[in-house]
């Protein structure tokens, strides 16, 4: 017995659904718990920025999670939602290959993506000569998509040239 076509694209659209819901809707469930987990993150460090610009989708519900995650953290986050995500993208020099669901202006970088704040702590001490770093895609297990997981979330470094590379493990 092959695969059919129909079974192939059938369920090919209701995973694609599926990876899509996580961007949708609300980020609480009943009783003020959160159904992205981000109550589930915790960090006690410190960043020498207090202000940050995120920008996405207007109907990114995950985006909204990682904003909530941020401003649990003491972080002033100013939203700019916009229907031209791609286009901020490429005006602040972000690489494709490192793009997610939103981009946020962090001081002098960029963060791109779920990326948790253990990360961008250690970006701003080693003040290396990059652009930013990402979470690129929207990896399962990471702020605003879901508690943290059993494993390391791997976070890739960008430069301007578009260079990507692996950064650091959190």
């Amino acid at each position: 017995m092959g695969i059919s076509r129909r079974w192939l694209c059938s369920t090919g659209a209701a995973l694609a659904v599926g990876g899509l819901a996580g961007c949708f809707g609300d980020s609480e469930v009943d009783g003020g718990e959160s159904a992205d987990g981000s109550d589930e993150w915790t960090w006690s460090g410190s960043l020498p920025v207090e202000h940050v610009v995120q920008h996405h989708d207007p109907d990114c519900g995950c985006c909204e999670a990682y904003v909530d995650y941020l401003d649990d953290h003491g972080f002033d986050v100013e939203v700019n939602e916009t229907d031209d995500l791609e286009g901020v993208k490429r005006e602040l020099s972000v690489p494709e290959d490192a793009w997610s669901c939103h981009t946020i202006e962090f001081g002098d970088y960029l963060v791109e993506g779920h990326v948790p704040l253990e990360a961008v702590e250690e970006l701003f001490a080693d003040e290396p000569d990059v652009l930013g770093i990402a979470a690129p895609g929207m990896p399962q297990h990471s702020p605003g998509m879901g508690p943290p997981g059993d494993g390391p979330l791997s976070i890739a470094a960008f430069e301007k040239s578009g260079a990507v590379f692996e950064y650091v493990e959190v």
